[in-house]
């Protein structure tokens, strides 16, 4: 991979990518839907949050969840009534006035502490929003939608089989399919068979992978695309016999005219392949835009993912994933004005958890997305890529990204229109050829 350096002042910056670092965060999302979720707090406490931000026409709520097994409940925001039935599996909660979000605590019954408290039911007022019918018909036969007559072959983006989508283990090893967007690019060494982990990537369309633009270069020199090698649908680099796996060469490589090595402005790069075959494992991420307002970005939660160093400064051959903050600018330029000021601008945005926290990318990803997940009109989230790692800090005398410093990411929405002409892409809201 390409190493860069900027000297600003005592800083140095490099292209570099991420390690993820921190305790392993259990996340459950009944039926992928954008309205609740469970974390895991302790082995056997977990925090149900209730989203209502989207439901705005609401006067009065009523939430009613049930459990395939009993559970306990420990606690609930606002001063709601609640009433319990079905042997403390079926709970219906009466907030008082109308909030954007409501908390409730509840604890497993079970013998195990990895147990989950799987949502059988899920009603809001009138709406039934998850069901045991919803999770049948959530298919990855279900993602391919082309009708009889189409010319074009039209597929849900942003989706996942809901094995791996109401069930996220993040700050640790994923598993196949978990994050089925994402690909790891390899570098084959001239005149041998041998491939070298470079970069991750994004599939947006069965055709086209989104990377960084520096993960294109070796040695300050474009690296020749008969040399360029896409693995998909795998979790772990070394496996080579993992069921979901893809390679294909690339055949073309497209990277932004704008691209500059010394800013993250346009650090973007489309692989062009032939072609990709949509399944549990290998699914493509939509593509934030074309309406876009970054500050709107600020203070939200987003994901990232890769196969990068470890807390251990080792490449890890495991795909892993951690949830970040996306700061405002500000933020960032204060801690470091003269690294951040020169990499912040309406094309570029900072992300992570800032001096006091270890969790954050670090070197062997660039290239990886930051993903957003989105409710869509069905209620259900669709996973949005709005990010392209660019760019770490490196602290003076060191060689790896320092996990207390933000990233910078390259904003992928101002470049809609350019990613969309050269990715052979057709949406129609969330559905893509």
């Amino acid at each position: 991979m390409e190493t860069l350096y900027l000297f600003l002042s005592l800083w140095v910056l490099q292209v570099h990518s991420m390690a993820l670092t921190g305790p392993v965060l259990t996340r459950y999302r009944p039926c992928e839907l954008g309205v609740i979720h469970f974390d895991k707090i302790t082995d056997l406490l977990w925090r149900g949050e209730i989203d209502l931000e989207y439901y705005h026409e609401l006067v009065d709520v009523e939430i009613e969840i049930g459990f395939e097994k009993q559970i306990s409940l420990r606690g609930v925001s606002h001063n709601s009534t609640v009433v319990i039935k079905n042997k403390s599996r079926d709970f219906i909660f009466k907030p008082k006035g109308v909030h954007k979000k409501y908390f409730i605590f509840i604890t497993t019954n079970g013998n195990t502490t990895h147990e989950v408290p799987i949502v059988s039911k899920f009603r809001l007022n009138e709406m039934e929003l998850c069901n045991d019918y919803v999770k049948a018909s959530q298919s990855i036969d279900s993602l391919n939608v082309t009708k009889p007559n189409d010319r074009d072959y039209r597929h849900y983006c942003g989706r996942r089989a809901l094995d791996h989508g109401e069930l996220t283990s993040m700050r640790t090893d994923s598993k196949s399919g978990d994050w089925p967007w994402h690909v790891a690019i390899l570098i084959r060494t001239p005149n041998t068979n041998l491939a070298n982990y470079q970069c991750g990537g994004n599939i947006i369309s069965s055709t086209a992978i989104l990377t960084a633009g520096h993960c294109m270069f070796l040695e300050g020199k474009l690296v020749e695309t008969k040399r360029v090698i896409i693995e998909a649908g795998i979790s772990n680099l070394r496996h080579m016999n993992e069921s979901g796996r893809q390679n294909l060469l690339a055949e073309r490589v497209i990277l932004h005219p704008g691209y500059s090595t010394e800013h993250a402005t346009s650090d973007l790069a489309i692989v062009v392949v032939n072609k990709l075959r949509y399944s549990e494992y290998v699914q493509p991420i939509c593509i934030w835009g074309p309406v876009y307002d970054k500050t709107t970005l600020f203070g939200k939660r987003a994901v990232v993912t890769g196969f990068g160093t470890t807390e251990q400064n080792v490449l890890s051959d495991t795909l892993r994933s951690t949830d970040t903050l996306i700061q405002n600018d500000t933020v960032c330029i204060a801690h470091v004005p003269k690294l951040y000021s020169k990499l912040l601008n309406e094309f570029t945005f900072c992300a992570g958890f800032g001096p006091s926290s270890d969790i954050n990318p670090r070197n062997g990803d660039s290239g990886g997305g930051l993903v957003i997940p989105t409710m869509q009109p069905d209620h259900i989230v669709s996973w949005f890529l709005r990010g392209i790692l660019s760019k770490c800090g490196i602290l003076p005398g060191e060689k790896f990204c320092d996990p207390k410093l933000y990233v910078v990411y390259t904003d992928v929405a101002p470049h809609y229109g350019w990613i969309y002409h050269h990715a052979g892409l057709r949406y129609i809201n969330n559905i893509q050829s």
